[in-house]
């Protein structure tokens, strides 16, 4: 690291540690190689640091951003809202105009919810699917985020040699708020109809990322979806798909087009908006039938706020244009493609794992991770120096391998991409 580089992260980094707890407002943001920046704006691919320096950008935010920074009809939209009003704490037309798009553009879709982060629409899917079947048990897997509450957090990253069964991932969880919670291991058929036929009839929901991207970008096996779904239906379990990720991402239909399997319910968010904070729950409208009934409770002061609803609504204008999904797609392939030919060239052992639109970068492995407990194999080590290398050549990635492809990466964006890929595993070579 040149300390020059990055002098004025450096310094306001200190300020910071001084005033904010950890020094960052996201836990996750800690892990950031070699300090976590700080950026002064954004444009189209590009984040530009309080040291002057462009940066391609392969983060989105974590994802949001699948529009690009300071896009003019994101812009135009937002600026025509703040002129109308900020919010309500009332109905307003844009929350029928942004509901109505997504049960347009996403099979299945009957009705939505909308919250503001995909931490409290997890939380209302969860108290819906319990007050629908009147139980209490909630099924999820090993190392899928589902956000930070403590009844979900659970057996999110353990580390090696720990059983798969339900354990805290930090502290402050009390063992009572995840003693309803069940853990098993991502794409295993045999494992998932043992835990259905012996505690079918005590769960409510089962909650999956349709994708493991928060782990590795893990596919799904071929059936295991539509294993899933079908025996929630046969059991009467309310299927969710953790959407929040993959939602508008993989596809205009996320994951439900995308995989072609349809669940009880899906939760949205990241995309969603393009960079402004909403999240949603949508699904089959008879298991909303709690709600309207009274038999359960979703409230929040900020939820269908205008501003972030007229994000939404030009975002997924944006994405529904024609040709907008087809090189967003062409873009994260040749991206696969560089990293694939690199590794192969130099030689580096990396695998690339996922979608066109979301895909992980595992190094010290030759086969795709299957689940959680394949990333463990990976080198965090060779993934640090890699990313690093990267960034000294003007690519901004995530700490956990994870990149984020959206409809601002032309190919400008693509040629130095290709190049930094080509010397960054070139370097990394030397190193092994």
């Amino acid at each position: 690291m040149n300390p020059d580089q990055y002098r004025r992260s450096v310094q306001l980094y200190e300020s910071a540690q001084k005033v904010l707890a950890t020094g960052v407002s996201s836990a996750m943001r800690r892990r950031a190689t070699p300090i976590p920046l700080y950026f002064d704006r954004g444009d189209g691919p590009y984040f530009y640091d309080v040291d002057g320096r462009q940066l391609l950008d392969y983060t989105l935010g974590w994802g949001p951003l699948i529009v690009g920074s300071n896009h003019p009809a994101l812009n135009n939209a937002i600026t025509q809202q703040l002129a109308r009003g900020y919010t309500f704490g009332a109905q307003h037309e844009l929350e029928l105009q942004v509901a109505t798009r997504m049960t347009q553009l996403v099979p299945g879709l009957e009705q939505v919810i909308f919250s503001n982060t995909g931490t409290e629409a997890v939380q209302a899917a969860i108290r819906i699917a319990r007050s629908y079947t009147g139980r209490e048990c909630v099924l999820k897997f090993e190392g899928h985020y589902h956000g930070w509450m403590n009844n979900i957090l659970v057996s999110y990253h353990p580390t090696k040699g720990q059983p798969i069964e339900p354990q805290p991932t930090c502290g402050g969880q009390p063992s009572a708020e995840y003693s309803q919670t069940f853990v098993l291991p991502w794409n295993d058929p045999a494992a998932f109809r043992t835990a259905i036929e012996l505690h079918g009839d005590k769960i409510a929901c089962v909650i999956t990322e349709p994708l493991l991207a928060n782990s590795g970008c893990c596919e799904p096996s071929p059936g295991f979806l539509e294993l899933l779904v079908d025996l929630c239906q046969r059991h009467g379990i309310v299927s969710i798909f953790d959407e929040v990720i993959t939602g508008f991402r993989l596809a205009l239909g996320g994951a439900r087009e995308f995989y072609g399997v349809i669940p009880d319910l899906s939760v949205y968010g990241k995309a969603l908006a393009g960079g402004f904070s909403l999240s949603a729950v949508g699904g089959r409208a008879a298991v909303f039938d709690v709600l309207r009934d009274g038999r359960t409770f979703h409230a929040g002061t900020y939820n269908g706020n205008s501003i972030c609803l007229a994000a939404a609504k030009a975002t997924l204008e944006i994405l529904a244009s024609p040709g907008v999904f087809e090189a967003m797609r062409a873009h994260g392939r040749r991206l696969r493609t560089a990293l694939r030919e690199a590794a192969e060239s130099h030689p580096v052992p990396m695998i690339v794992s996922g979608a066109d639109t979301v895909f992980s970068v595992h190094f010290g492995i030759n086969q795709s991770p299957r689940n959680y407990r394949d990333t463990l194999q990976t080198s965090a080590a060779m993934l640090q120096r890699f990313q690093l290398a990267m960034l000294v050549r003007g690519v901004y990635l995530l700490p956990d391998g994870r990149w984020y492809i959206g409809a601002a990466h032309d190919d400008q964006a693509l040629a130095i991409a290709e190049s930094a890929i080509n010397e960054s595993i070139c370097e990394l070579s030397q190193t092994i």
